[in-house]
């Protein structure tokens, strides 16, 4: 049977299909797209790649941001932000859904992913090392809110944390606390719309 597809489309289809919620079929319907895509169309999405490059990670909190020869995102070098505090989210997206409900003004520590019980593998790829060390370095934190998803890999994440944050719990006396009400079984932060997350927020529970 001859091959279908050229090469080149095959492979920005695989590319494309790795990407989060894309299949094969709309990662195919994205391939035929840039094809069929006028010169200039592709010419901006080479550059804006190429541009993609200069992206890089906060130092501190690991938000990505853009801002050339400065190792510091805006959120962390804010004078005006709560330090004593830290929401540890998922992903920049629920970052993102927290600073537009206005609800927060602290600082935040983005995971990079959630623990799941059927890879134990996965927390070493995780930020939780780097965690703990902000925790160990800054005596001033006072309260680590677990802000992550409602999900059964969000739950776990939170109870594996609870349970290594244990020690400063008990020497420091720091405060744990998880999101209360307004976040339905199965919720992800980042679609929240800000007056749940907001509900959620001046509820949250301590643990």
């Amino acid at each position: 049977m001859p091959q279908m597809r050229p090469e080149p489309i095959e492979k920005i289809i695989r590319i494309f299909s790795r990407f989060p919620g894309i299949g094969q079929r709309q990662a195919a319907r994205f391939a035929y797209f840039l094809v069929n895509a006028e010169k200039s169309t592709l010419k901006n999405l080479k550059n804006l790649l190429e541009e993609l490059e200069s992206v890089k990670h906060c130092l501190i909190c690991f938000k990505i941001h853009a801002l050339k020869n400065k190792d510091i995102c805006p959120i962390c070098s804010d004078g005006a932000r709560d330090k004593n505090r830290i929401a540890v989210v998922e992903k920049e997206l629920d970052l993102e859904a927290i600073e537009k409900s206005g609800v927060y003004n602290g600082s935040y520590h983005i995971l990079g992913g959630l623990l799941s019980a059927l890879d134990a593998g996965n927390r070493d790829r995780l930020r939780l090392r780097e965690l703990l060390d902000r925790i160990k370095k800054n005596s001033g934190i006072k309260e680590i809110i677990l802000a992550l998803s409602a999900t059964a890999e969000g739950e776990f994440s939170a109870r594996y944390i609870e349970k290594i944050l244990e020690p400063f719990k008990k020497e420091r006396n720091l405060s744990v606390t998880r999101l209360g009400r307004g976040l339905a079984s199965g919720t992800e932060v980042e679609y929240l719309n800000a007056e749940t997350i907001k509900h959620a927020w001046d509820s949250r529970k301590q643990h």
